[in-house]
């Protein structure tokens, strides 16, 4: 009888794993608490997700020209004012790009999909919102479209992010230290806040 052979072992890769911490706590709902190499760091919860939610949303659109939309069984309609309605006309690709997919009836626009990372409960003021905003800036040279998408891109990561003071659970807070350990060189919010 011919011995039996060992298949060769698949190679196997060690990713290179993070440094040891150690999650201590949460003070007032709002911060992580976290040892870190002989040092301590106080983590904005809200603050930190949503920096992890705006990278997600750069790389898929960077990836794929704009931001992953669900469709909606029913549309949200959403009451609007003539400029309003001007400028999400004018606009329309560049709010597709962030995921809203909408027809425009008179005085409103009924939204048929909305960007995959928010609720539908947070849909229509963040649709309102970013048409103000492209109102406010419209006449500025400077607001160039790819400023534009990236400050809706902001706005949509700020309403999905998890809110400050509010309990979660502790296998979220684990994950969000992981991922800002992950992202050394990212220390603040999209909108600038340190995290």
């Amino acid at each position: 009888k011919e011995p039996l052979k060992e298949a060769p072992l698949p190679e196997i890769r060690v990713e290179e794993s993070l440094p040891e911490y150690k999650f201590i706590g949460e003070a007032f709902n709002c911060y992580l608490l976290v040892e870190y190499e002989g040092a301590m760091l106080v983590i904005d919860k809200h603050a930190a997700h949503e920096r992890v939610i705006f990278e997600d949303l750069k790389r898929i659109t960077e990836r794929d020209g704009r931001v992953a939309s669900q469709s909606l069984l029913l549309p949200i309609t959403v009451l609007l004012s003539p400029d309003e309605l001007a400028c999400a006309e004018e606009y329309k690709a560049e709010l597709e790009l962030v995921g809203f997919d909408f027809e425009l009836l008179e005085g409103c626009a009924n939204i048929t999909a909305i960007p995959s990372s928010i609720g539908s409960m947070e849909a229509e003021s963040l649709f309102v919102k970013m048409v103000d905003d492209i109102i406010e800036g419209k006449g500025n040279p400077d607001v160039t479209e790819k400023i534009r998408r990236e400050q809706a891109l902001y706005q949509i990561a700020c309403k999905a992010a998890i809110k400050g003071g509010r309990v979660y659970d502790r296998s979220v807070h684990e994950w969000i230290i992981k991922k800002v350990l992950e992202l050394t060189d990212v220390i603040v919010c999209p909108h600038g806040r340190p995290i």
